[in-house]
């Protein structure tokens, strides 16, 4: 889509996040990131408080990959800002990256290292106690049924087993922020449930979660507030409860579908 498609596009009214401000551990202000003369996202703004699961909708190409890399400072924003915990996403990336466990699509893995290497290497790039990581995360990996094939090539794994260790990778630092890019893509029903619960009991503990997946179900279920972004925008945002009510409509799905209609005519 060219920038003049996006600037002229009609807006469409968005709930807002009942936490913002101060209290959020992620704000997204106005933000655009171009590529030549195509737009990614435009003018996308919102905030996730701490303890809160933020479901990510969008359809493909909606802008969500993108807005993941910017969290992570890969990308930088052509306009707008990132605060992470009060820190600048991209100029102050590396501290920002300490902040943060994030969980590809795609996990990959140097084709040479196990995972129980993998997670050493990991937690040694992290400045941790490496022996002490490996016992504190013993428990989980053997509740993601990874212990028998953590010594295995990680490179060898079934999809669903590089989710799981790409989940244990991405909390061995015990983060503030996990941001996960579908991450259930590839897992088995009885793992995408063990999936859910561990992301419950993290955010109860106070990890703040944002994540991104095409399972609204999982959403109404797992989270307190959802975004939804549709060709580089911004469309809504609310808790569950909030977006019921401004469009009302009961199921998140028909929302979802509702605000991203435009696309497909």
């Amino acid at each position: 889509m060219q920038q003049s498609e996006l600037e002229n596009a009609p807006e469409v009214p968005a709930c807002e996040i009942s936490l913002t401000g101060p209290d959020a551990l992620v704000s997204i202000v106005s933000v655009t990131k171009q590529f030549g003369s195509k737009l990614a996202l435009h003018n996308v703004s919102f905030s996730v408080p701490p303890g809160q699961i933020c479901g990510l909708l969008g359809p493909n190409g909606a802008g969500k990959t993108t807005l993941f890399r910017l969290l992570m400072g890969i990308l930088k924003a052509t306009s707008g800002a990132i605060i992470i915990d009060g820190l600048d996403a991209f100029e102050e990336r590396v501290k920002v990256k300490r902040l943060i466990g994030f969980l590809q699509d795609e996990p990959v893995f140097y084709s040479y290292l196990s995972g129980r290497e993998v997670l050493e290497l990991s937690a040694a790039m992290h400045g941790l106690d490496v022996p002490a990581v490996m016992g504190r995360i013993s428990p989980l990996m053997s509740r993601l049924r990874l212990s028998e094939d953590i010594d295995n090539y990680a490179e060898d794994y079934s999809r669903g087993m590089k989710k799981k260790l790409g989940l244990l990778l991405a909390m061995l630092h015990e983060p503030k922020l996990l941001v996960l890019d579908e991450p259930t893509n590839g897992l088995d029903v009885e793992s995408t449930r063990l999936f859910y619960e561990l992301i419950s009991e993290t955010a109860s503990q106070g990890t703040t979660v944002l994540f991104s997946t095409h399972l609204m179900d999982h959403v109404t279920r797992l989270c307190s507030h959802a975004v939804i972004i549709n060709e580089g925008k911004l469309v809504a945002k609310g808790s569950i409860a909030e977006l019921r009510s401004a469009y009302s409509l009961e199921s998140l799905e028909e929302i979802f579908l509702k605000l991203t209609a435009r696309s497909a005519k």
